[in-house]
């Protein structure tokens, strides 16, 4: 998690609204809704150059789009326009979807998330057997994160779920932390992945296009970047932008989904009202997260904030993406950017303000 993506997650439930911008639009406009939507459409036009690597946000209240725009470019070879249709790879925004798999297999009776690991998956090492599938969700395994160790430890790239676990059976570095204490790691989520295929005989990506995605009408890809994917750059407008290369791992359920940011806020609604996992599973896993420093908690691949309000952040190889639920769970936004010049966090903040205080019919 960057710090910048760790900055606005601890503000995401404390912002000022800019009180100025939207009240100056309301005196002009008879429709509080349309005044959000303009106000909102404002901030995107003043943070992402047309000309330039760009962004696409978006909001949602009780399952249903209210505002979507995009601003700038997705490819600066091509000259490609980021439209409000354009998807992109949303990184560890998408370890919910990871998480709301394996509670709908324990709410079916397939595994027990007090069940270790070792379980679901052969050849794991001894000290597997005192961890839970509640420490893979809740990053409290003290299981070490290989996205954050030299990808030539594991071979020639693209490196994938297969290395990742491979590296757990084997390595003596795989348990460097303590269970129990929360310490992020993408290893958790990719062995979450592999324990869905396992238990399901089904291959984790499809699994989840015919469980999660398709029954929602979500139209989402697991893996790596196809030529049409937005590319990330670095740098700003004052220099030239670079091409970030290409992540080295496709880790699936760690992130590697890839969607528009509208399909992802039409998501929320399923942190609101659940039809794939009941509403008590979902509720225990949110409620029962690890504790950070912070006051926050980690709960089923979210950020669970003091107030109750959700998030996550997401980054990788030039894109950035900031998710976020309201306390009273009715209003999801998001915003994606395929440049890190780009103040993505303030934009974030200046959303929440507008939208999240109080019901846009209001």
């Amino acid at each position: 998690m960057s710090p910048e993506a760790a900055m606005w997650l601890s503000r995401i439930a404390h912002v000022a609204i800019p009180v100025l911008l939207l009240a100056a639009i309301s005196g002009c406009a008879a429709d509080p809704v349309d005044a959000k939507r303009t106000a909102s459409t404002a901030i995107l036009e003043a943070g992402v150059p047309d000309d330039a690597p760009g962004c696409s946000a978006a909001i949602a209240v009780d399952g249903e789009v209210v505002w979507a725009e995009a601003r700038g470019l997705a490819n600066l070879a091509t000259d490609t326009d980021f439209e409000r249709s354009t998807p992109i790879h949303i990184g560890s925004v998408g370890k919910q979807f990871t998480a709301i798999a394996v509670l709908m297999l324990a709410d079916r009776g397939e595994l027990s998330l007090e069940h270790s690991p070792a379980v679901y998956l052969d050849g794991l090492p001894e000290w597997v057997q005192q961890l839970t599938l509640n420490d893979l969700l809740h990053h409290t395994s003290g299981i070490e994160d290989v996205l954050s160790l030299p990808p030539s430890m594991f071979g020639t790239p693209p490196l994938t779920n297969v290395d990742a676990l491979e590296f757990v059976r084997t390595s003596p570095l795989a348990h460097p932390g303590t269970p129990g204490e929360f310490d992020y790691s993408n290893t958790n989520y990719a062995l979450l992945a592999d324990i869905v295929t396992a238990v399901t005989d089904t291959e984790f990506t499809a699994w989840m296009e015919t469980n999660v995605f398709a029954p929602l009408d979500l139209e989402a890809r697991i893996g790596p970047p196809i030529a049409s994917d937005p590319m990330g750059y670095e740098g700003d407008a004052s220099a030239e932008f670079a091409e970030v290369e290409a992540w080295p791992w496709v880790l699936n359920g760690a992130g590697f989904v890839t969607m528009t940011v509208s399909d992802l806020v039409r998501w929320g609604e399923q942190l609101r009202e659940p039809s794939l996992v009941s509403a008590e599973t979902l509720a225990d896993a949110l409620s029962n997260g690890a504790p950070l420093d912070d006051g926050s908690t980690y709960g089923p691949g979210l950020f669970v904030f003091p107030d109750g309000s959700l998030g996550h952040p997401g980054d990788g190889a030039g894109l950035y993406t900031a998710f976020g639920v309201s306390a009273d769970r009715q209003t999801t936004g998001a915003i994606a950017c395929n440049q890190d010049g780009i103040d993505m966090d303030g934009m974030a903040d200046d959303l929440v303000g507008i939208w999240f205080t109080e019901r846009p019919d209001q």
